[in-house]
């Protein structure tokens, strides 16, 4: 049987498309063809709707131990993959999938989308002050700059090591490590054209210290992107209006678990938030009661679940480390738009540390 993911639009249609994909002998992965016997529903009868989405178990933690061929869905067996990428382990072992090149071109170029660029003739090079190695941001940052048609600068960034300094308590590592990967980044930056600044917000609250690397970067830079930890609503406000007031200052938020990112509505926040919408019909956000497992009105906290649905991976009904503001869309898919993201303080029993990502 051939099956063909081709109506984007009618969600309903589309859904029950990848439903057909995943679940499929000839095109699904070894993994979700081996769920498919133990789950207490038929994928293929009963996901109808975004709503039926939350009958799939959380499988987050099996991808911590998960042969990686095994994700690699039947249908796509000759298609380029860009890597096998991890989770920060924030909340454990780090959990890994799989990322197909044809997706992060797709992601990308949605990231891109509404980003106005002039041509004026000069080279617009990129720095990434995220992490790169078996962090999908890294490969992300890379096609951006890629895509922007400069050339991409890069620091060595290991988040995990960072963590591990601030559980056993050596606040002064961790500090000399951030001013570690800064004078890095500083001399690339006053030796370099670089037009665009990828960066976690703990990293560019310190860049800020450092007066005369603001006073090159704002001749310098048209863009400043940030993600990777939260950032609250005071701060962002400071760097913009009395920081870098003629740099345009934008925001993602993602995760391992959507392969990539969301990002943050033009010229539009939540009392000086970002507002950050999904990558639909790919990528779909839901806010719930932890108590309840039911979407809190819109306004109000909750717990952020995540879902991947395309014929790249399945990863649906996925209970994020954080909570945020649900928000509505601004389109007529389902799901919703999140805002005031932050980390919740434990999940199972261990203690989220957000440190430089």
């Amino acid at each position: 049987m051939e099956v063909h993911v081709t109506d984007f639009h009618n969600f309903d249609v589309y859904l029950s498309q990848i439903m057909n994909w995943h679940f499929s002998p000839e095109t699904g992965s070894p993994f979700w063809l081996e769920k498919r016997k133990i789950l207490d529903f038929d994928p293929l009868q009963d996901i109808r709707t975004f709503s039926d989405l939350r009958l799939f178990p959380d499988i987050a933690d099996e991808l911590r131990d998960v042969p990686t061929e095994s994700l690699v869905p039947r249908g796509l067996q000759n298609a380029a993959i860009a890597g096998v990428f991890e989770s920060g382990g924030t909340t454990g072992r780090p959990k890994r999938v799989v990322v197909f090149e044809e997706w992060l071109e797709q992601l990308v170029a949605w990231r891109l989308s509404d980003m106005k660029v002039v041509n004026t003739g000069a080279i617009k090079n990129t720095l990434a002050l995220v992490p790169s190695g078996p962090h999908v941001i890294g490969a992300i940052s890379r096609l951006r700059a890629r895509a922007n048609g400069g050339h991409f600068f890069t620091v060595d960034l290991d988040p995990r090591w960072v963590k591990k300094m601030i559980q056993q308590g050596d606040l002064a590592g961790m500090e000399a490590y951030c001013e570690h990967i800064l004078d890095q980044a500083e001399d690339i930056i006053n030796r370099q054209n670089i037009s665009y600044l990828i960066v976690t917000p703990p990293l560019l609250e310190r860049m800020v210290r450092r007066a005369a690397l603001v006073s090159h970067l704002n001749k310098s830079l048209d863009l400043i992107a940030w993600g990777g930890t939260h950032m609250d609503p005071d701060t962002q406000a400071f760097l913009q209006s009395s920081i870098f007031p003629d740099v345009k200052i934008t925001a993602s938020y993602g995760s391992t678990m959507i392969l990539g990112e969301s990002k943050s509505r033009d010229n539009q926040d939540f009392e000086g938030s970002p507002i950050f919408d999904s990558f639909a019909p790919n990528v779909l956000f839901e806010v719930i009661d932890p108590l309840t497992q039911k979407p809190v009105p819109f306004g109000e906290r909750g717990r952020v679940v995540m879902n991947y649905i395309n014929k790249f991976a399945l990863f649906p009904n996925i209970l994020e480390r954080d909570t945020a503001v649900r928000m509505p869309r601004i389109d007529d898919y389902p799901g919703v738009s999140v805002t005031l993201v932050r980390p919740v303080e434990e999940i199972s029993g261990h203690a989220v540390i957000e440190g430089v990502y």
